[in-house]
């Protein structure tokens, strides 16, 4: 019996070389804590957004996928100095186990008290624009 497709490995495979992106496709990549709410929210981004590559990593990959995925949006516990200098927009959920999150879009930076499904889904449509402007 064949297997069905594997859309992780085709990411991964695209994802070694920025340039052989999927032609206009955003990419978002998901590094965040616990494993079980990181793919949660993959999963949805991926069938409420199919026009996204979705990738999610182990936090502790965070720095070297950046370099390896060229992401549009990332996700994460835990923002680094490579995801500050590399990606436009990203997102910060609950760092240090706190009750606020922090987006930055841009050179503009915004707290949300207790993130919803809709506020990320909202950030990563600002993430697809800024992707298509440039």
């Amino acid at each position: 019996m064949p297997e069905p497709p594997d859309n992780r490995r085709e990411d991964l495979a695209a994802g070694n070389d920025p340039a052989r992106r999927q032609r206009g496709r955003s990419r978002v990549l998901m590094t965040n804590e616990p494993r079980a709410y990181r793919e949660g929210i993959a999963a949805v981004i991926g069938q409420l957004r199919p026009t996204v590559e979705v990738e999610t990593v182990e936090p502790s990959a965070l720095d070297y996928s950046i370099k390896r995925f060229s992401p549009d949006i990332v996700i994460c516990s835990k923002a680094t100095e490579v995801l500050k200098g590399k990606v436009r927009v990203w997102v910060e959920l609950y760092p240090e186990n706190g009750v606020l999150s922090v987006a930055s879009i841009g050179d503009r930076r915004m707290e949300y008290t207790e993130i919803q499904l809709p506020d990320l889904l909202s950030i990563v449509g600002k993430a697809e624009e800024l992707a298509k402007a440039n």
